[in-house]
């Protein structure tokens, strides 16, 4: 019996055709199909090459809810900034490094009056100025500050703004009380100095508040986040 199934199975494979010989050889799909199953499509492994985005990080809501300082204490407030602590989006960290090319701002008050990029604050609570910029600003609305060229920055810089310098500064930039997406609260104050090149000392919080201040950037991230938006 077994010597029997064994000749009938040599005589099947001896009598087995080669694809070609009666009809067009199978593509891989009708394959697939003949054998009642589809194989997924394997995704190719992903890259670790950098990706670049362009966008603005916003941390404001739009809505003014009042400009700071409020306080007018005359000397006191001598080249003060005010802006954000660029260090996140969408509860993310920036991850990043990059060039910022513009800085859009809500200021209190019409004329010649200055933007600035600053480093990674130290443990001083003291960080380099990158640039400083003067443009003729309109109050009670979003102006735009291009750099040109742009400024190269890491994952944690500052953006500022001071009205008009060796000024007593009051009621400089408009200011968000509530935190969208998840951000939380980036608003900072500062004094600008000339010494050292430049300098945003005595760099503190400002609690609640987000500055109406978005940075326009073109930045580098991990393609694995490439889902990471800005807005």
């Amino acid at each position: 019996m077994r010597k029997t199934a064994c000749v009938v199975v040599g005589l099947l494979l001896s009598g087995t055709h080669t694809p070609g010989a009666d009809r067009p050889a199978r593509t891989r799909d009708e394959a697939k199909r003949v054998q009642g199953k589809v194989v997924p499509h394997e995704p190719q492994p992903l890259s670790r090459t950098p990706q670049r985005i362009f966008g603005t990080i916003t941390y404001d809501t739009g809505t003014n809810s009042g400009f700071h300082p409020d306080v007018f204490a005359g000397a006191a407030n001598l080249n003060r900034t005010v802006g954000n602590r660029f260090n996140s989006a969408y509860t993310l960290p920036l991850l990043m490094t990059g060039m910022v090319w513009r800085l859009t701002v809500f200021p209190a008050n019409d004329g010649d009056q200055s933007v600035s990029i600053a480093d990674t604050p130290t443990s001083m609570n003291t960080a380099m100025v990158l640039v400083f910029v003067n443009a003729p600003l309109m109050a009670n609305q979003f102006n735009a500050v291009d750099l040109t060229p742009g400024v190269w920055v890491g994952p944690d810089f500052l953006g500022l703004f001071i009205g008009q310098f060796n000024a007593a500064q009051t009621v400089l930039l408009g200011m968000s009380d509530m935190s969208i997406l998840g951000q939380g609260f980036h608003a900072i104050q500062a004094f600008y100095t000339t010494e050292g090149g430049g300098l945003q000392t005595m760099i503190d919080m400002v609690p609640n508040r987000n500055a109406m201040l978005r940075a326009n950037v073109d930045i580098l991230v991990p393609v694995e986040l490439m889902d990471f938006r800005i807005q």
